[in-house]
């Protein structure tokens, strides 16, 4: 196992020269026959062309080799029957380019809803960026699905088994559209290891709740949600259920897409701080996580942190609106350890001064506790700027 690849997979990437101009925007990537593949799509009910012809080609459990065809610039979403088409296009193109059964290869996209994709330009682009397939394209791969993205978010982590290694590396991309279940992402996480299809789905089920189920930036969520997990048993090293490996491995995956998440969180649109909010002690996990979203999505909580205002009323504001909350006064607040609100009205030793040095901080800690039970549940989020509304404003400019 050579640094840097996880064996049993190849990128390639290529530019179909309409919304980037000469970047690479278009990526395939190829997984070696025997590889079992997790994927989880948005909750959206407006579901995207792409997506939908994924769901289907995953339901056929075809074997063989498998590719997975990205694009950015264009979510091809809202197009009706003539979106679906294009992507029936360019997959049965792409099936017989590459000698691949068309039911194992899955679509990808993400970008500007509504507009029609230019099938020509990106069956060219496919076809070529298969010809650029390397083991060694992750940094490349990572690039070209970005979108308002400033950064690549790219990461690698290495798991010791005996004499052997297991390898993972995973990607994604997303810094606007960003809401519960999911954001606008794309993320795809690869392992050598070999693991069944049911305990992959499980994996891949359990690494979300925490990770990209557990971020918001904006409250919207995508009609092209899309999150992928890859295992491709190319390290020889079998995951057994119940085994001391299977719990070493869930830990990492986990670990890798909650990294994978803060990243896409710390590169919002427009932002300049990580904001975490915690809720505890709440009556039950909805309570909690009800309270943590609420806060989390509050445009006036949001616009107070990139002000660098302590502005701890509008915090006990959001949680009083929780439709669960019908006691306020067990309400305690915490910003970066600092007490501000101490059972439902300001504390004691609350002090402005100090308030607004911790919220000047890159990295903006938000603790409630309710005082109503024992359950907790931490969203992560982003401060809301002038940039995040120019950015959007003008995205279609």
């Amino acid at each position: 196992m050579k640094k840097n690849q996880i064996s049993g997979v190849s990128l390639g990437t290529a530019s179909s020269h309409t919304r980037y101009g000469d970047r690479d925007d278009v990526l395939v990537i190829s997984l070696e026959a025997g590889s079992n593949v997790s994927c989880k799509f948005t909750s959206n009910t407006f579901k995207a062309a792409p997506v939908k012809q994924a769901i289907k080609n995953l339901e056929t459990k075809t074997k063989g080799e498998k590719y997975l065809l990205v694009n950015a610039g264009n979510a091809n979403a809202g197009n009706g029957k003539k979106g679906e088409k294009d992507v029936t296009n360019y997959c049965s193109h792409f099936s017989k380019t590459s000698s691949c059964d068309f039911n194992n290869i899955l679509p990808f996209s993400t970008g500007v809803i509504g507009e029609n994709l230019d099938v020509e330009a990106h069956k060219k682009a496919f076809d070529k960026a298969l010809k650029n397939n390397k083991a060694t394209n992750w940094n490349k791969a990572s690039k070209a699905i970005l979108t308002t993205d400033t950064k690549p978010k790219l990461l690698k982590r290495t798991i010791k088994s005996r004499s052997k290694e297991i390898n993972l590396i995973g990607f994604a991309k997303g810094s606007g559209m960003i809401g519960p279940d999911f954001a606008t992402l794309l993320s795809f996480v690869f392992t050598d290891a070999e693991i069944s299809q049911s305990l992959l789905d499980k994996i891949h089920s359990e690494s979300l709740k925490n990770s990209f189920d557990a971020i918001t930036i904006d409250g919207d969520t995508s009609p092209n949600d899309s999150s992928c997990l890859v295992a491709t048993g190319g390290s020889g090293v079998k995951i057994k259920k119940s085994s001391q490996l299977e719990i070493t491995i869930k830990k990492e995956i986990k670990a890798l897409f909650k990294e994978l998440a803060k990243l896409l969180v710390v590169d919002a649109e427009g932002a300049t701080k990580f904001i975490s909010v915690n809720v505890q002690n709440a009556k039950n996990e909805n309570q909690a996580k009800e309270v943590a979203f609420t806060v989390a999505l509050s445009p006036l909580v949001k616009t107070a942190m990139f002000g660098n205002d302590a502005n701890w009323g509008r915090i006990l504001a959001a949680v009083g609106r929780c439709k669960s909350i019908d006691d306020i006064s067990k309400t305690s607040i915490r910003i970066n350890n600092l007490p501000m609100v101490n059972k439902g009205s300001k504390s004691k030793s609350h002090s402005e001064k100090s308030a607004s040095k911790a919220v000047k901080k890159k990295n903006i800690k938000i603790d409630i506790d309710l005082g109503l039970g024992k359950k907790t549940h931490q969203v992560n989020t982003s401060d809301f700027s002038e940039d995040y509304v120019l950015i959007n404003s003008e995205y279609r400019s």
